[in-house]
């Protein structure tokens, strides 16, 4: 005689932890928007755009959530925004952002907006870039740890968007939306 075994009801965690091969850990969405110099309309152009968690960007979420007590650079946090038009993608084996804008008001900053609400699982990055030249198709951020000129920087976050030709005096929004499965 056959007997089928009852349905496994999992609970939201048990399904991320299956789903996530095991893994816990912080995931995201990206959002980018363009405003033309002149314009008062800021332009959609990526909307909810899920991101990559790097393998160096976990290990040092876990140094700074859990075990860095040095107060060394790994201790800040992952809210420095870089850009680049490098069409070559994301990967969770960057180190880096590759073709890293250095120039012309899209170099790596500190982002203004960073916010998290107290009990909650998310996090929320924004900066807003203004091109003082000309740069052709963006498409490239990431999210690290430190400046360039500090030295060590940790690529935590990574992801690709619609590539926009940006004229000086045009802004770009981007806006990080980070959250935890822990």
């Amino acid at each position: 005689m056959f007997f089928r075994k009852p349905k496994q009801t999992l609970s939201y965690h048990e399904y991320i932890q299956r789903s996530e091969g095991q893994r816990r850990r912080a995931i995201g969405y990206l959002d980018v928007s363009v405003k033309r110099k002149g314009s008062n309309y800021w332009e959609n152009i990526c909307k909810q755009k899920h991101n990559l968690g790097t393998t160096v960007g976990q290990d040092l979420l876990h140094r700074v959530l859990y075990t860095n007590t040095a107060g060394d650079a790994s201790g800040f946090g992952a809210n420095y925004v870089a850009l680049s038009t490098n069409a070559g993608g994301a990967s969770a084996a960057h180190t880096s952002v590759a073709g890293e804008i250095t120039a012309n008001g899209l170099q790596r900053v500190i982002a203004d907006t960073k916010t998290h609400t107290g009990g909650t699982n998310t996090t929320t990055i924004q900066e807003v870039f203004t091109a003082s030249g000309t740069h052709t198709n963006v498409q490239l951020t990431g999210l690290l740890n430190n400046t360039v000129a500090s030295g060590v920087s940790v690529l935590v976050h990574e992801a690709t968007f619609t590539a926009t030709t940006l004229a000086s005096g045009d802004e770009l929004q981007v806006t990080w939306t980070i959250t935890s499965t822990f």
